[in-house]
């Protein structure tokens, strides 16, 4: 049955991990066991391969190189659903299956006892054979009070397992977004882009903060961090529910404008300019105003764009040209 076999299969790699990790002195948490359970079943060629060469070489495997591949190949939270949650899920669910049907059987059986026993207790003469139906039904009706059991206990797992994809899923979101500002950042912006299509009209924007060192050094991280935060509001109001936004590193963001032409872009980031222009920050504690803060953007269109790569790197070209061009401008590529 394909039941038996997937239990037998998750069993015998579970089986099989756990003496890797005991023979090669590795501590038994999540993280090793996800990385050492993929490398046992050959989930990952690249995983697989790079394990496969440490026992080679007959290197320690330590815990910074276990934490590295779990990093690379498991931390994807789809990963750890597709290679862990799912197939449980399946067998937990073929398991729940099996049990309603064998109460199910044992429903019939039982009812099929209990009206032989009635048409044997009319006749004295078969007192032996009431005794074994009476164990036998007695028997069923214990096994089926464990089985309703098992079936309780298993239900809960099975919303305990639910529980655990919606965090798992919740904990994939948060992995895509920049904790400072709520944009995407750049794993978010990969992910996004591929649902989008690239033969159609798109364009982009480079943004860079102007200066930004000097408010840093002048006024420390924390007022520096609030002015990231205040530019990527600024951003994000001036873009629509398709558009991307993305912190891309440091003082720098992207900006993805889906069917959008150069030109609509450059309207957008000319209104985007002048309204970071016009902000005044002024400091809490001392009351003193920060100085001006602006940015230069870049504009590109994937006119002549290969790929997405090729596209934002036509956008920091134009963006290089409005930093030696003077700052606080917009220039399309």
């Amino acid at each position: 049955m394909p039941f038996d076999n997937n239990y037998q299969v998750s069993s015998n790699f579970s089986e099989l991990t756990h003496d890797f990790l005991s023979n090669h002195l590795i501590p038994p948490t999540p993280a090793n066991y996800a990385v050492i359970y993929l490398y046992i079943s050959n989930e990952n060629e690249l995983l697989t391969a790079a394990i496969d060469q440490k026992i080679k070489q007959n290197t320690p495997i330590m815990a910074d190189f276990l934490a590295d591949l779990f990093k690379r190949f498991v931390s994807f939270s789809e990963q750890i659903d597709s290679t862990v949650i799912s197939p449980f899920e399946e067998v937990l669910s073929s398991t729940l299956e099996q049990i309603s049907l064998q109460v199910g059987n044992e429903d019939k059986v039982t009812t099929s006892l209990h009206k032989l026993k009635i048409i044997l207790s009319e006749n004295k003469h078969h007192k032996s054979l009431k005794n074994i139906v009476s164990y036998l039904s007695d028997t069923i009706n214990n096994t089926k009070e464990q089985h309703h059991e098992l079936s309780k206990k298993l239900s809960t797992t099975q919303q305990e397992i639910n529980q655990l994809k919606q965090k798992l899923e919740s904990s994939r979101q948060e992995a895509l977004i920049d904790s400072l500002t709520g944009l995407l950042n750049r794993r978010g912006c990969d992910d996004k882009l591929q649902a989008l299509d690239f033969t159609q009209t798109h364009s982009s924007l480079v943004i860079d903060i102007d200066h930004f060192k000097k408010i840093n050094d002048n006024f420390g991280h924390f007022i520096g961090d609030k002015v990231i935060q205040r530019i990527a509001k600024i951003i994000k109001n001036h873009l629509t529910e398709e558009d991307l936004a993305v912190r891309f590193g440091g003082e720098e963001f992207l900006v993805v404008m889906t069917n959008k032409s150069i030109i609509e872009a450059e309207d957008v980031a000319e209104k985007i300019r002048i309204s970071i222009e016009k902000v005044k920050l002024i400091h809490r504690e001392t009351n003193e105003p920060l100085p001006p803060i602006s940015v230069s953007i870049g504009i590109a269109q994937n006119n002549n764009a290969s790929d997405w790569s090729s596209l934002f790197k036509e956008a920091d070209n134009a963006l290089y040209q409005a930093k030696k061009s003077g700052r606080n401008r917009c220039i399309c590529a």
